[in-house]
């Protein structure tokens, strides 16, 4: 299947979904939202032949030390 089959014209926060990073050291679950990172999803499973109805995703991962 065609990427270009894949593309939606528009995505949108729905303010519902989100994913979490969890800060390995302190255990502090962060929600975030982002836009690319939806688009890709989607597109992945729709290059893969599939609809893309449900998902969950977390990272770990601990602060830049500065």
């Amino acid at each position: 299947m065609g990427s270009e089959m894949c593309i939606r014209d528009s995505y949108e926060e729905s303010g519902e979904h989100h994913e979490h990073l969890v800060d390995v050291e302190t255990g502090e679950v962060i929600e975030f939202y982002h836009a690319e990172l939806e688009a890709l999803k989607e597109q992945i499973a729709c290059e893969m032949g599939y609809e893309l109805v449900d998902h969950r995703l977390e990272l770990f991962g601990r602060k830049l030390k500065t």
